[in-house]
């Protein structure tokens, strides 16, 4: 079984990360920008059965405001500011990339593919939640940019980030992201005082080992191990849990009314 890391940006412009594992090992990744350039990548590494890890909108119905999966996750995340963006189709304009380029790929979307076999599917997913439960987070990791945050603070966080996927080899299941012919480049782009395009080209890199990581734990646990937050109408997310956010996460579905499988 492969499966399929894609930090998408929300349009062609921007760089969209890819990582492909198998068998605990990561093949290989890329930073690409077009549909097409994206389709081949995934395709190139596509057997017979096959999972893609999508961090961006999947399923989306909403002109606007938030989906009601996002707004469970972010309510249970709060205390770590972990809770994801709001999507809708007011600010993707109509266009739901995600779904288009699983289309393309002949991929269902539904929740409840992982019990099907052969398995040809696309999850969403969301990097800051999964790595406050998996590297045992009291906030999100602050490698990204953002307004008021230094370079000096994202380089910190972002070393922090690849020695906590390095550490994912003694994790259960364990992942080696070192068989990746580019993991020493991404290594030295982390260290090095790197241009801020450089620095966001190792970022969206990064991020698709982490998406690749969240669906090969749901895949190996069959999600016992993680949350799929949502439903197939109304938009999903899929997230690794502990006891704590487990129990937090179906409360504040409880209360919204959203489904949790």
């Amino acid at each position: 079984m492969r499966v399929i890391g894609v930090d998408l940006a929300w349009g062609a412009r921007n760089c969209s990360g890819v990582c492909a594992v198998e068998d605990g090992h990561v093949l290989d990744s890329a930073c690409l920008r077009s549909d097409d350039d994206i389709e081949a990548w995934i395709r190139a590494w596509t057997d017979d059965e096959l999972l893609v890890a999508f961090d961006a909108p999947l399923l989306v119905r909403n002109r606007t405001g938030r989906r009601p999966c996002e707004s469970v996750i972010a309510s249970a995340f709060s205390a770590e500011r972990a809770g994801p963006y709001p999507a809708n189709l007011t600010l993707l304009r109509g266009d739901v990339r995600a779904h288009r380029l699983a289309r393309r790929l002949k991929l269902t979307v539904a929740p409840t593919a992982l019990r099907r076999r052969p398995l040809r599917a696309a999850i969403e997913v969301y990097p800051h939640p999964a790595l406050v439960v998996l590297l045992d987070r009291a906030e999100r990791l602050p490698y990204k940019a953002k307004h008021g945050r230094t370079r000096d603070v994202r380089h910190a966080a972002m070393c922090e980030l690849v020695q906590g996927l390095e550490r994912f080899k003694r994790y259960d299941p364990p992942l080696d992201v070192t068989t990746s012919p580019r993991w020493s480049s991404l290594v030295a782009g982390c260290l090095t005082r790197s241009s801020e395009a450089a620095m966001k080209r190792v970022e969206d890199e990064l991020d698709a080992y982490v998406c690749a990581y969240i669906g090969w734990y749901h895949l190996a646990w069959a999600g016992r191990r993680s949350l799929t937050v949502g439903d197939g109408t109304h938009g999903y997310i899929v997230v690794p849990v502990g006891s704590r956010h487990d129990a937090l996460i179906r409360a504040r579905a409880r209360a919204a009314r959203v489904r949790v499988g």
